[in-house]
Formats: C-alpha cells, sequence, structure tokens
C-alpha cells in the first residue's frame, strides 16, 4: 500500500498475478510505469477472474463468484 497526501494505491501479488486498486489515476501510472521498467508486464483492464474466481464489476458493485 503507498499513501502520499490522501492518494492512495494498493497492490495485491500472488506468484505471477497482480491486482491493484487506487483512488488516483496519477499513482498509478507511476507504479505501472516503473514495474515496467524491470519486468514483462501486460495490463489486461479490469480483472475478470484472479486465482481462480471470477469478477464481476458494474455500477451497482464489484461481485465475486466461484
Amino acid at each position: 500500500m503507498k499513501h502520499v497526501e490522501g492518494k492512495i494505491l494498493i497492490v495485491g501479488l500472488y506468484v505471477d498475478d497482480l491486482i491493484y486498486t487506487r483512488n488516483c489515476e496519477e499513482l498509478f501510472e507511476d507504479f505501472k510505469c516503473s514495474m515496467k521498467k524491470n519486468f514483462s508486464m501486460t495490463v489486461l483492464g479490469k480483472m475478470r477472474y484472479f486465482l481462480g474466481v471470477e469478477v464481476t464489476q458494474n455500477v451497482k458493485g464489484i461481485f465475486i463468484h466461484q
């Protein structure tokens, strides 16, 4: 977790899967550029599956299904 002047970035990592949440796009872009300098990384967009769990995101919220 990184917290700078009210800006928050939370990153979860398990082996080769990485998820994040943030309230500041700039903080995420800095993190993403830093990661790409050191690792081969692909940004896949909104999460649909993570560790075998299906994830659905819509205006009502974020839902997980197993």
